[in-house]
């Protein structure tokens, strides 16, 4: 039998206990990871502000910070994809008998209202700051970095690197189907 084709049977397999509680215990890990990187990338987005909000423009510091959350940004869609996906294989297992599984499921509760916060946070923390680079690039305020990198191109890179199309979508939050 293929390879693949083993891959897929064992995936069709009942979850014993003990793999459901690792696969439960990992779920909550990634949830933490996700809470420590949305404090980090609070952190970040404070760092932006001071760049562009100081007597002076740093625009270095800004188009470094810019660059570290994309990467930050990247690794937070890789981990949503795989909970997404460990959580599709779990929860029809879990579902059939909650309270078996309550402590868990509270504590990824628990960890969901955390990051939930903090992602509304920092989505309002980059309207503040994509309406400062919007007022400096209008204003046309010469930077104080190198003279190819104007506040309009640091905007432009800004919109470039995090994708904003012009409303702001969450890539922090679990956006589960309803089935």
């Amino acid at each position: 039998m293929p390879r693949d084709m083993i891959y897929f049977f064992s995936m069709e397999k009942e979850i014993d206990e003990v793999s459901l509680i690792r696969y439960l215990t990992i779920l909550e890990d990634s949830l933490a990871k996700k809470n420590k990187a949305l404090d980090t990338l609070s952190e970040m987005c404070a760092k932006q502000e001071e760049a562009i909000c100081g007597e002076k423009l740093d625009v270095d510091t800004y188009n470094e910070v810019t660059e570290m959350k994309g990467s930050l940004i990247e690794n937070l869609n890789k981990l949503d994809d795989g909970f997404a996906a460990l959580h599709d294989r779990v929860f029809p297992v879990i579902s059939k008998d909650p309270k078996r599984y309550a402590d868990h499921i509270r504590r990824m509760q628990d960890l969901i209202a955390e990051i939930s916060e903090k992602t509304i946070l920092i989505e309002a923390s980059e309207r503040r700051l994509q309406a400062r680079l919007d007022r400096l690039a209008a204003a046309g305020r010469p930077s104080s970095g190198p003279a190819h990198v104007s506040p309009g191109t640091a905007a432009q890179k800004y919109h470039n690197t995090m994708n904003v199309t012009g409303s702001v979508t969450s890539v922090f939050v679990d956006n589960k189907r309803k089935k």
